[in-house]
């Protein structure tokens, strides 16, 4: 049988899901308690693959102080693992550092539970399961929550010897982060990754799962976090852990396998001026069955936008508001719940026709969908009066207005087609002498 290990990061043990929008209280706790089992299918998955060790790459805790049920649950599950003889690597990151207020698990047995120190990167060397043949995994932990130093490049100097290198890191691979939802701690690049003896990165701190080849039978990999906790985009994945093999001393292709208990997913439906209200109801139990299947009997979170072009969206905006929307899509979501259908649909203000003519009214429309039209919103916004940028601000259901004053992407998209709208509007309508 092939050795391997399993690569995991991010289980944020003690944070709580975001927003659900829709999802009333009692489907809120029984998702939520759903989701909190994703560390007990890890632990489940690494015992079961007769992986010879797991690794964790930062951020296990969300807090450094986390609360005591998710100290438990975490205590828990490394005794599991301890029974059945996988040793646990540890390395802590932005949210978990090893300060004096982390929760302190080095009081496990050292032969069963490694928690790599800050400063310099140290190793381990551990028996494969299967062929006793032996690896290396090395780590280094964060030691503050802002940490901007290059730490990949203490790598280099570590050479363990003979036998495949794990390396283990909390950190932000050629910023990685696309969307900017996660802060540039750690930053390295590949080519530091690359200069290295390590055959292996297990890389955490990135949500979104990405596998870089960087040599023969060598890696560099975020796994994702363990579990999708709200709507952003990073986080409507099938999330999980990544199962390397370890076959004649070289590592192997990834594996990724699935262990959230609740799948986030975004869908998008296409609304046509052709359409009446039950092609959009039916439209809406197809996405929601497609959905379920796709998350394998998963509790599914779902936020759907309709988007397109119909002459009444009024009626659609209607048919959200007043409950016209399908009662069973509970069921089509393996008992998940929909936490959010957004209308984005459009009148059609004969939009092609301008185009077509060119001109004025073309030169509108392109400014609007340009990068030029986003950086003039931001401008107002920043110079209006703090009273009006006041009222900008998220309202939540209670009616009481939070979050940033800031104009966020979610806004600049709603905002815009509105704009399009009106130009639209006054170029197509007759407006008299």
């Amino acid at each position: 049988m092939t050795d391997c290990f399993v690569h995991a990061s991010d289980l944020h043990l003690d944070a709580p899901l975001g927003d659900l929008g829709n999802i009333d209280s009692t489907d809120r706790d029984r998702l939520a308690a759903l989701a909190a089992g994703a560390w007990g299918q890890l632990v489940q998955t690494t015992i079961q693959r007769d992986a010879s060790f797991l690794v964790l790459a930062g951020d296990i805790f969300h807090k450094e102080i986390a609360h005591f049920g998710a100290q438990q649950v975490f205590h828990d599950g490394l005794n599991l693992l301890g029974e059945a003889e996988v040793k646990v690597f540890i390395c802590h990151g932005n949210h978990d550092p090893l300060t004096d207020k982390m929760i302190n698990i080095r009081d496990f047995d050292p032969d069963k539970v490694v928690v790599f120190p800050s400063g310099v990167p140290t190793f381990e060397t551990v028996s494969l399961r299967h062929s006793g043949a032996m690896a290396h995994v090395s780590g280094l932990s964060f030691s503050k929550t802002e940490e901007t130093d290059n730490l990949a490049i203490k790598f280099r100097d570590l050479d363990p010897g003979p036998g495949p290198h794990v390396a283990v890191l909390h950190a932000n691979l050629d910023g990685s982060d696309k969307d900017g939802d996660h802060d540039p701690y750690a930053p390295c690049t590949l080519a530091d990754l690359k200069d290295s003896s390590v055959d292996y990165w297990a890389l955490g701190h990135i949500h979104l799962r990405r596998v870089e080849p960087i040599g023969p039978g060598r890696f560099a990999a975020y796994c994702g976090n363990l579990q999708g906790r709200m709507a952003k985009p990073a986080e409507c994945h099938p999330k999980g852990a990544l199962v390397v093999p370890i076959d004649s001393g070289r590592i192997g292709e990834p594996e990724f396998v699935a262990c959230d208990r609740v799948r986030f997913m975004l869908d998008e439906i296409e609304v046509t001026p052709d359409d009446g209200m039950e092609d959009v109801y039916d439209r809406l139990q197809e996405k929601a069955s497609s959905a379920g299947v796709t998350a394998k009997e998963r509790p599914v979170v779902w936020t759907v936008t309709l988007t397109g072009r119909h002459p009444e969206p009024e009626a659609i905006q209607r048919l959200i508001d007043e409950g016209g929307l399908p009662n069973d899509l509970p069921t089509r979501l393996n008992d998940g719940a929909l936490r959010l259908c957004k209308n984005k649909v459009r009148r059609p203000h004969g939009r092609e026709e301008v185009i077509a003519s060119g001109g004025f009214g073309q030169q509108v429309l392109d400014s609007l969908s340009s990068d030029d039209a986003r950086s003039m919103l931001e401008e107002l916004v920043n110079d209006m009066p703090s009273a009006i940028r006041q009222s900008l601000r998220p309202v939540d259901k209670i009616g009481v207005r939070s979050g940033t004053a800031e104009l966020t992407e979610e806004l600049i998209d709603d905002i815009l087609p509105l704009a399009e709208d009106l130009v639209l509007k006054y170029l197509t309508e007759d407006h008299g002498a």
